[in-house]
């Protein structure tokens, strides 16, 4: 199965709303997670079927859960999202990892910094998509990424793509599971 990833477009209502008719009625995704900082209300009709976070930008007093547990059986996955903030992911990955643990989840969403990444670290598969708007870190000049996360019994495949739909890839990455 396929997962949507996509995080921290900050207000960019138009590149959201693409992403979302791009793939929204693709039967490939199983599901979609948008891990925080769009600076929507949490009761937007935008959020129908998307996994949402709240963002340390998003609209103060608002509904989005701090963190989000998904499970399906059929991959035999269980995936922790939260934006990361709260975390301090800026101090490393040891906070939201203890998160995780808690759930026994074996993948890990994030956003926060803005910085594409996808690792593994004590045995769960980290994943940030960077921003669609405003991309940072030592790949910022790709421009805006959003993931494609393809579960398989044996591997974990991370597809980065461009605000255009396109694949860079050079950035594709396999994980075992």
């Amino acid at each position: 199965m396929k997962y949507l990833i996509f995080s921290d477009t900050h207000g960019d209502r138009t590149e959201f709303q693409a992403i979302l008719n791009h793939y929204q009625n693709n039967p490939e995704i199983a599901s979609i997670f948008y891990n925080g900082d769009s600076q929507f209300e949490s009761d937007d009709p935008i959020w129908e079927n998307v996994h949402v976070v709240l963002g340390n930008m998003d609209p103060f007093a608002s509904d989005y859960p701090i963190e989000n547990i998904y499970k399906n059986k059929i991959d035999n996955i269980i995936i922790y999202q939260t934006h990361g903030h709260l975390a301090y992911i800026n101090n490393g990955f040891e906070k939201l990892d203890r998160l995780a643990e808690r759930y026994h989840a074996n993948i890990v969403l994030f956003g926060h910094t803005h910085v594409i990444l996808a690792e593994k670290y004590n045995g769960k598969l980290f994943i940030n998509p960077g921003s669609t708007t405003y991309p940072r870190g030592p790949r910022r000049s790709i421009g805006g990424t959003y993931v494609i996360l393809t579960v398989s019994k044996t591997e974990f495949i991370v597809e980065y793509f461009s605000r255009n739909f396109k694949e860079i890839s050079f950035l594709r990455q396999v994980f075992s599971r």
